[in-house]
């Protein structure tokens, strides 16, 4: 009589106990049944490769980031468990043949158990940035899965002939698996390498990835959370240093240094601080304005308007990214402006100027914040009605930390 599925547990349970005390006195010892493989009675095998599949299946529904490969992941490892607890009622074959196969399912689910871990617990933004590596190791895992299963079953054919047909079926979309980056990450990996490659370091770029990322991956935008994530950066930048992982290492600190320019990567103080300043500045203007004019310089000779993205041609002059690459893309080969013609079409992020731009609109926030109180005090009900609504504006803002801001500026103004 086949001995019960607990029991079965109760065995694995001891075994795996056993084989990691020989391990330990044998540093040399090749993977978990080699060498152990042919004293252990097949169904203990059995059970430990069960108990294997079954905490793995579980552990990878607990993954956060590309939850959809781990899903379909442990789906199939659960449809492998009907395919091992078929072979626990039948009669096992006993051959040497068997017995490898089995062992080589074990290792490989291991190896997708040890994938499950090695993410479990890493940084939200750091898996995100991983996003393609993950799906692929997750698909490779799957595949050598699938290669394994078919072993067993050509090793128990007549055993597993009453439900063959599932056996090939699950086989066949293991070994096939393409699994696929969830696409909205994908979006916002493209959007930060592009932003990396043109060097856009500048606070708003930095307000607008992070946000990206943290509604992404379920990650509350405020400071103490975000610096979380950055300190889980700087840990697996340490790690790569450790591997002497060159490429990694420069990466790394690329997106470390990016992420902490954004306003909610930082302390309420440096904030404050920061806004103590501008408030210096807004004061040489008319308590009445509600805007300081743009210069002429963050002006784009083609849209007419504040350049978005700006960058400098090979003669000096600057554009919007968009608008340039429009103007070349129609076949135009002179400067929009000058007139000039252009042997070199090529263009250049101008960091400077775009800094100078995300700085005047942070001025003029404050600037119409100040407004707001004027309004307020002024105690005219249209006066008042304009500035509530004013208000409601602002904060719509879609940027992370203006939530900071605005409460210091309402403070200002209600004092």
């Amino acid at each position: 009589m086949n001995p019960s599925y607990g029991s079965l547990d109760e065995k694995a349970f001891r075994w795996e106990r056993c084989i990691k005390f020989h391990e330990k006195f044998h540093r040399n010892a090749t993977p978990v049944f080699t060498g152990m493989a042919d004293i252990l009675p097949i169904g203990t095998i059995l059970a430990v490769a069960m108990n294997q599949v079954i905490k793995t299946a579980h552990a990878a529904n607990d993954i956060v980031i590309e939850k959809e490969s781990f899903k379909i992941l442990s789906s199939h490892l659960f449809d492998i468990l009907r395919v091992l607890k078929e072979l626990e009622l039948q009669k096992l074959n006993e051959s040497p043949l068997a017995r490898k196969a089995l062992e080589n399912l074990e290792t490989d689910v291991k190896k997708a158990n040890t994938l499950v871990e090695k993410y479990k617990n890493r940084g939200r933004f750091y898996l995100l940035i991983k996003c393609r590596h993950i799906v692929k190791e997750v698909q490779d895992v799957t595949r050598d899965i699938g290669k394994s299963l078919n072993t067993l079953c050509l090793a128990n054919t007549e055993v597993l002939s009453g439900i063959s047909d599932e056996i090939s079926r699950l086989q066949n979309e293991m070994q096939r698996a393409e699994f696929a980056t969830c696409q909205s990450h994908l979006q916002i990996l493209d959007k930060l390498n592009e932003g990396l490659m043109n060097q856009k370091l500048d606070q708003g770029f930095a307000n607008d990835i992070i946000e990206d990322i943290a509604m992404a991956v379920g990650v509350v935008i405020e400071p103490s959370e975000i610096r979380k994530e950055l300190d889980s950066f700087k840990r697996e930048k340490e790690e790569a240093e450790n591997r002497k992982e060159r490429a990694e290492v420069y990466f790394l600190e690329q997106i470390i240094e990016l992420l902490s320019r954004a306003d909610a990567a930082r302390d309420y103080e440096h904030v404050k601080d920061q806004y103590m300043q501008r408030l210096r500045v807004i004061e040489r203007h008319d308590s009445k304005s509600e805007s300081i004019p743009p210069f002429k310089a963050f002006i784009c000779g083609i849209t007419k308007s504040v350049m978005v993205d700006p960058v400098s041609l090979s003669n000096g002059t600057a554009y919007s990214r968009v608008a340039i690459e429009e103007w070349f893309g129609s076949g135009e080969k002179t400067d929009p402006v000058t007139g000039e013609d252009l042997e070199d079409l090529s263009f250049r992020s101008n960091i400077q100027l775009r800094q100078s731009i995300e700085e005047w609109k942070e001025l003029n926030y404050c600037m119409r914040i100040r407004s707001c109180k004027f309004k307020l005090m002024l105690k005219n009900d249209e006066s008042v009605k304009d500035a509530l609504f004013q208000i409601q504006e602002l904060m719509k803002e879609n940027v992370i930390n203006k939530r900071l801001d605005f409460n210091w500026w309402c403070h200002q103004i209600a004092y």
